[in-house]
């Protein structure tokens, strides 16, 4: 969709909000195009601030900057945190025009101590916290993170995701030209307990007893692993949905779990597939739970015309030990000028390691030297 950013002032429109005693409850959700109410500008929001007192603000705090853009995140969120170095950098770079705030799920309670333990210092911007003492999510309701919501002119004029945030776009919104942005769509109707693909969840499409599908993404729902019970048709239902092909197949193994991603080989021709979104759902009778692995595992390799093994061999690795004397002991090679180290110097032992296991391109393990490893044969992939 294409949008135009053309910055003009607009008085407020009425409140979007329901009279009654409900009071937050009864907050309707702000869509592209709305205007922002007075109520949401001046709603006392708290300032999270890992090396201070706490303080409250307000959105009118930013309400002079020709863009704000909140950034909805939370600490359990990989890709949200990974945002966080470049917010700081734009907000310096367009300081005075534009300000993206960060609004965590969480109180301070919890992300004060997370934030000091992971080391993040936002110098650019304040942290705002989205309790149950504050209703902002409530007029930006999401189901999957991260979430960005641009706001100009007194209007919603974009939600959408973080990719959408970078130099150039900002640069065309300030000066009014027209940007495309993909608009993020959350299914906030969705119950993971339904079954998927059938258009009524009462009649005879639902009444099967056994059923499984494949599809792609499924735009609006998180991705998700979920195993269900209906006791009313007595059957489970599993849920794979948006899941990373490689994600999926683990899954299905769960002796794969103490592999790190680098000792799972699979055939090089193949790695769009490993990479590309799956959704699986099966539909399986519950008498027969015994038997709902092998089901998943055969339809996945009828589907794929993959199966897997393991195979032991000698690989390169990169020990850790404990030593009276760790300078002295460790070889420079070893210890400082391996570029993982280099990289994760301000890293704890154990993020170093799990850095290290995910590093798939130099093929080094925090393991023993004589390990389980995987191979690949043709229409193969080893678990």
């Amino acid at each position: 969709m294409m949008f135009s950013f053309h910055m003009f002032s607009l008085s407020a429109q009425t409140p979007r909000k329901d009279s009654g005693a409900e009071g937050l409850a009864k907050i309707i959700p702000l869509k592209i195009g709305d205007t922002i109410p007075e109520e949401l500008w001046n709603m006392p929001l708290e300032i999270i601030k890992p090396t201070a007192q706490n303080a409250t603000g307000t959105l009118a705090d930013y309400r002079n900057q020709k863009l704000l853009i909140l950034d909805f995140w939370n600490t359990w969120c990989k890709s949200c945190i990974k945002l966080f170095p470049k917010v700081d950098s734009l907000n310096a770079e367009f300081n005075g025009r534009l300000s993206i705030v960060p609004v965590s799920n969480d109180p301070s309670k919890k992300v004060i101590p997370w934030m000091h333990d992971k080391e993040i210092v936002l110098k650019s911007t304040n942290v705002l916290g989205d309790n149950d003492t504050t209703a902002i999510g409530a007029y930006f309701p999401r189901e999957i993170l991260p979430h960005v919501v641009i706001i100009a002119d007194n209007k919603v004029k974009a939600i959408t995701f973080p990719e959408y945030i970078n130099r150039k776009n900002l640069n065309d919104m300030l000066h009014g030209r027209d940007v495309l942005i993909k608009m993020k769509y959350d299914d906030l109707n969705f119950n993971p307990r339904y079954p998927l693909f059938v258009n009524d969840l009462n009649g005879p499409e639902n009444n099967f007893k056994s059923r499984s599908i494949f599809s792609g993404l499924l735009d609006g729902i998180p991705s998700m692993y979920l195993l269900s019970h209906d006791s009313l048709r007595n059957r489970i239902i599993l849920k794979m949905v948006n899941n990373v092909f490689m994600n999926s197949w683990v899954a299905v193994y769960p002796e794969a779990a103490m592999y790190a991603n680098n000792q799972i080989i699979y055939p090089s021709d193949q790695q769009k597939l490993m990479d590309s979104v799956l959704t699986y759902e099966l539909i399986f009778p519950a008498d027969a739970e015994g038997r709902l692995r092998a089901k998943v595992k055969s339809d996945l390799e009828s589907y794929f015309g993959w199966t897997a093994d393991t195979a032991i061999r000698d690989i390169p690795t990169l020990v850790f030990g404990e030593t009276t004397d760790a300078r002295k002991n460790a070889t420079q090679d070893l210890a400082f000028n391996h570029p993982v180290v280099l990289d994760k110097q301000r890293m704890s032992l154990r993020g170093l390691i799990y850095s290290i296991n995910m590093d798939r391109e130099r093929g080094i393990y925090a393991m023993p030297a004589k390990t389980n490893v995987l191979f690949d044969e043709k229409k193969r992939m080893a678990v």
